[in-house]
């Protein structure tokens, strides 16, 4: 099992290239939906990400200004 901490340098990888959302962070990711929720709330939480509703309706996440 890979470390919570790796997990989420990936996610912030990953984000950095294109802004996603917690589904396709998941499938990308290869992990269940409920464990990328926690990760994205971790890194929400330390003001590490930012989420943005796009004309879908679908919440993305990406990197915040200060994790850039």
């Amino acid at each position: 099992m890979v470390s919570a901490a790796k997990l989420k340098k990936m996610l912030l990888a990953e984000i950095a290239v294109q802004p996603m959302s917690l589904k396709e962070i998941a499938e990308k990711m290869e992990l269940k939906e409920k464990r990328t929720y926690r990760l994205l709330k971790s890194l929400f939480e330390k003001d590490q990400i930012q989420s943005s509703r796009g004309e879908d309706g679908v919440r993305r996440y990406s990197p915040s200004e200060e994790a850039e």
